[in-house]
């Protein structure tokens, strides 16, 4: 395998703010479900580094800053879209990425010593660039509808990744044809979609392919 870095304290923050929600809803957040977002957040990190980050003191400041970092986000992010700044939003998403990348860097070591292996965080991470991370482009870029909800195109991406990196190349490349049959029977009207998203899906399940088995199919 070639890569094995810990991404447990990145994988906590793309998961709470990608991994289960709309990224473009929780801009619209105020009062009680802005702070119930931001409870499931700390937990969301808290749930890929428990076991480790409070057994040194190093551990312990990188996690109540990056708490700290990402709910600093979530209410930035809410500020933005009030004001109506889209690249902004893309912006800052980018950087609470780089921060938390680095913040991982910083205590990497810790989590050797985890109960999930960073093999099995680099597979979850893309699991979620295959499906949130191409839908977020969808979202704020190809079309740019905020209000879509991609769920077919997450389902059929998420489907080729766990096949193809499972060795099982049929089945990956069989949900394909299904994936745009069904879109065929439903939409009937073709749109970019319907290609760009199965090509992307193709395109990071390669590259994960690669990067965790030296391997493109």
């Amino acid at each position: 395998m070639i890569w094995l870095f810990p991404f447990h304290l990145f994988l906590g923050h793309v998961v709470a703010d990608h991994g289960f929600t709309n990224n473009a809803k929780i801009r619209e957040y105020t009062g009680w479900k802005l702070i119930g977002h931001m409870i499931w957040s700390v937990f969301a990190i808290l749930a890929f580094t428990f076991d480790v980050v409070f057994e040194s003191v190093s551990g312990t400041v990188v996690f109540f800053v990056a708490v700290a970092v990402h709910l600093m986000g979530d209410v930035l992010r809410v500020y933005l879209h009030r004001r109506g700044k889209k690249r902004a939003i893309d912006l800052l998403e980018i950087s609470l990425l780089a921060v938390f990348l680095i913040l991982n860097l910083y205590i990497k070591d810790l989590f050797a010593n985890s109960y999930l292996t960073s093999e099995f965080v680099f597979y979850l991470l893309g699991m979620n660039a295959v499906s949130v991370a191409i839908t977020y482009l969808f979202r704020n870029f190809v079309p740019g509808d905020p209000k879509i909800s991609d769920i077919e195109g997450i389902s059929e991406r998420l489907a080729f990744f766990v096949f193809l990196l499972a060795g099982k190349e049929v089945f990956a490349f069989l949900s394909l044809a299904l994936g745009f049959l069904y879109r065929l029977w439903k939409f009937r009207k073709p749109d970019v979609r319907w290609w760009l998203s199965p090509a992307l899906g193709v395109a990071v399940s390669f590259i994960w392919n690669w990067m965790m088995y030296g391997r493109i199919i």
